[in-house]
C-alpha cells in the first residue's frame, strides 16, 4: 500500500501590527477555523501536482524541503492542495501551505514532528514567495492560537503563546484580492519610511500601542474592543496600505456603529483584502452585509495549529 499523508494548516489574522512587524515592532496575530490541506502520496510517474497551476510553489517547498533536511529525491509524488482559505486576501494562505507541506514531508520522511524545525523550514518557503516577511504568518499557522509574535532580527524571532478570555464574535469581509501583492505593499511601505523616517517611526510607536491595548483586551484589562480596531485602522491608513474604495465601506461599518480594519498587507490600487469586522449587535452587521451584498463570514480565533488529518503507509 502507497504511503498516503494528509496535513492541514489554519489561516490567521493580525489583530494589530501589521507593516511594524517587519520593523521590529510587535504585532498580535491569532489562527482562524479556515485550513488549507495538502495531501501527498507516492506515485510512480515522477512529481504531480492538483491543482496544477501550484506546481511552481510545491517545486520551490520540495527543494526547500530537500535543502534544509538533507535528504535525497523526494520526486515521485503525488501532491494534492486544496483551501477554505481565500488566497491573497491577507489570511496567510501561503504560509499555511508552507507549514502544511512541510509538515506532510515529515510524516512522509519519518521524521519527529519538531514544531520549531517545521516552522523554520516554512519561513524558508514563504520567503521565496514573499522577499521579507515577518515569519509571523508562518509561525501561527504551525503553533495556532494567539501569539505575540517579534522578529527583532533576521535571525532572532521571538513569540509568546497568549491565554485569553472566550473571544467576542468576529466577521471577515472579503473586500476583494488586491491588485498589489505582499511584497509590494511591504516595499511600498519601505519607501514611504525612507521618504518620511520620523513620521513612519511615529506611526509605528502609535501601533505599537494599540498591539499592546489588544494585550489588554485579550487579559481582560481593556474592554473597548471596537476602539482597538478603530485606531488600529486609522493608523494603517496612515501608512498608505489601505484603498479610497475599501476606506469608503469602512467608513459605512462605523457609521452603523461597528468597527472594521484591514487584516495583512493591505492594498491601494482597488481592493484591500479582508477586513476584521465587529458589532456589539452582530445581527446589525449582519443586515448591512445583505444589503450591501458583500461577502462576510463568521470566523472562530484561537484554532489549533497544524495537524495531521491522515497518515497511511
Amino acid at each position: 500500500m502507497a504511503k498516503k499523508i494528509k496535513v492541514s494548516a489554519p489561516g490567521k489574522i493580525i489583530l494589530s501590527g501589521e507593516h511594524a512587524v517587519v520593523y521590529g515592532y510587535p504585532e498580535v496575530l491569532s489562527a482562524i477555523d479556515k485550513r488549507l490541506f495538502v495531501e501527498i502520496e507516492e506515485s510512480k510517474a515522477g512529481l504531480s501536482v492538483f491543482p496544477s497551476e501550484g506546481r511552481s510553489y510545491v517545486e520551490h517547498a520540495l527543494e526547500t524541503v530537500k535543502t534544509k533536511l538533507e535528504v535525497g529525491k523526494l520526486d515521485n509524488l503525488k501532491v494534492v492542495v486544496s483551501s477554505e482559505i481565500p488566497i491573497g486576501c491577507g489570511l496567510g494562505s501561503s504560509a499555511a501551505f508552507a507549514v502544511a507541506i512541510t509538515t506532510a514531508f515529515f510524516e512522509f520522511l519519518k521524521l519527529p514532528r519538531n514544531l520549531k524545525k517545521i516552522n523554520e523550514i516554512a519561513y524558508g518557503i514563504e520567503k521565496k514567495q514573499h522577499n521579507n516577511p515577518s515569519g509571523g504568518d508562518n509561525t501561527i499557522s504551525t503553533y495556532g492560537g494567539f501569539l505575540l509574535y517579534r522578529k527583532e532580527t533576521e535571525m532572532f524571532k521571538v513569540f509568546s503563546s497568549l491565554k485569553t478570555r472566550v473571544f467576542p464574535s468576529l466577521f471577515l469581509i472579503n473586500s476583494g484580492k488586491p491588485i498589489e501583492t505582499t511584497g509590494e505593499m511591504v516595499d511600498r511601505v519601505r519607501r514611504f519610511y525612507l521618504r518620511s523616517p520620523l513620521k513612519v517611526e511615529k506611526t509605528f510607536k502609535e501601533v505599537e500601542q494599540v498591539t499592546r491595548g489588544f494585550l489588554k483586551f485579550l487579559s481582560k484589562e481593556e474592554s473597548n474592543l471596537g476602539e482597538l480596531v478603530k485606531t488600529n485602522e486609522e493608523l494603517l491608513e496612515r501608512l498608505g496600505v489601505v484603498s479610497k474604495k475599501t476606506m469608503r465601506l469602512i467608513r459605512k461599518v462605523e457609521k452603523i456603529g461597528g468597527f472594521a480594519k484591514i487584516s495583512g498587507a493591505g492594498g491601494v490600487k482597488e481592493n484591500s483584502g479582508i477586513m476584521i469586522a465587529y458589532h456589539a449587535d452582530p445581527e446589525k452587521l449582519i443586515s448591512f452585509a445583505e444589503k450591501e451584498r458583500l461577502d462576510m463570514f463568521r470566523v472562530k480565533l484561537g484554532e489549533k495549529g497544524v495537524r495531521i488529518e491522515q497518515n497511511a503507509c
